[in-house]
């Protein structure tokens, strides 16, 4: 493997040296290809770069979302290096720069000294050479200082986008658009932890669409897809912004309800729930109506001290007593 009793930073030197043959930007998802295939810690990919011989943004694209996971550690740590090589090429540009403007200035004053010895048209003139010399070496290198900014500020603003769009991506449940399991996971120890700090009050639900399988196998996925975009909606809709939302799996959805009371959240969750038994769902094209959306819901409230698995249980709980008491329903804890 190419990348074997190599150390970091010779493996990152390569990846760099990689993507300078194949004409690629040094963004994270290319820097994060780059240094799995020199590394050779992933043989499919090392395969597929092997296989594609040069490699173009397109296919660099296509074997990142094939191969690489989204937040890789190890792309992250080094794709920081890549900002501050950046950052340190352009302080040494600006010290050379800056160095250049001292020796300019202290030339110009030693030619301003000369000029009044000056005693023939070509003395003078071989003054002037000197000056009109000076004067575009310390432009030439204010030029190419401008022009490495221009670029390196280039370079950094797609690295920042391509973060934040990988921050996002990795956060987001692609079907329904609103949080995934891990943004719950993360969102869960958040709001406990403020309401612990400032003594407030904090309620889970946990949604679940009823018969949804049998749905989903009577009327094809691509029907039950629509079916979890419409609840994912209508729970945006009906929430407030403080209100946390997520896909916990499959067809189960789960709602954070900070400052809110296990009374108050039993009240939300039927307001929802009365909200989707409105919602029909629609055959595309023929407009057949194939049913409407009913979901049972658990409640819970939280108990300061406790960890998430045991708020998350009493919700559970919950929702299958709901689940086996006729569906359609709320049910708290106990």
């Amino acid at each position: 493997m190419v990348g074997v009793g190599k150390n970091q930073s010779e493996l990152a030197q390569l990846a760099m040296t990689r993507l300078a043959q194949d004409g690629l930007a040094p963004t994270p998802h290319n820097y994060a290809l780059a240094f799995h295939y020199v590394a050779g810690d992933l043989p499919a990919l090392t395969l597929a770069v092997n296989q594609a011989g040069g490699l173009t943004q397109k296919s660099a694209d296509e074997l990142y979302e094939k191969y690489i996971v989204t937040e890789d550690a190890v792309f992250f740590k080094h794709a920081t290096g890549i900002i501050d090589a950046e950052l340190k090429k352009i302080m040494g540009l600006i010290s050379e720069t800056n160095r250049g403007a001292d020796q300019f200035g202290q030339d110009l004053s030693k030619f301003s000294g000369n000029l009044a010895g000056v005693d023939s048209m070509g003395a003078l003139r071989e003054a002037v050479a000197k000056i009109v010399v000076e004067t575009r070496t310390i432009t030439e290198q204010n030029l190419k200082l401008q022009d490495e900014l221009q670029n390196t500020t280039r370079q950094l603003t797609e690295v920042r986008t391509d973060f934040d769009r990988v921050h996002k991506e990795a956060q987001v449940d692609p079907l329904t658009k609103v949080g995934n399991r891990k943004f719950f996971d993360s969102e869960i120890q958040i709001k406990m932890a403020q309401a612990k700090e400032e003594g407030t009050v904090l309620s889970l639900l946990i949604a679940d669409i009823d018969h949804f399988k049998s749905f989903n196998d009577m009327h094809g996925h691509l029907i039950g897809d629509q079916v979890l975009r419409l609840v994912a909606r209508t729970l945006v809709e009906s929430l407030k912004g403080r209100d946390t939302i997520a896909r916990y799996g499959g067809e189960e959805f789960v709602i954070l309800l900070p400052q809110t009371k296990l009374q108050d959240a039993e009240r939300v969750a039927n307001a929802l729930r009365a909200s989707l038994a409105t919602k029909q769902i629609r055959k595309r094209g023929s407009h057949e109506i194939l049913g409407v959306v009913t979901v049972s819901l658990g409640a819970a409230e939280y108990r300061p001290g406790e960890d998430s698995d045991s708020l998350i249980a009493r919700a559970d709980a919950g929702l299958y007593k709901a689940k086996q008491t006729g569906r359609n329903k709320v049910v708290c804890e106990q």
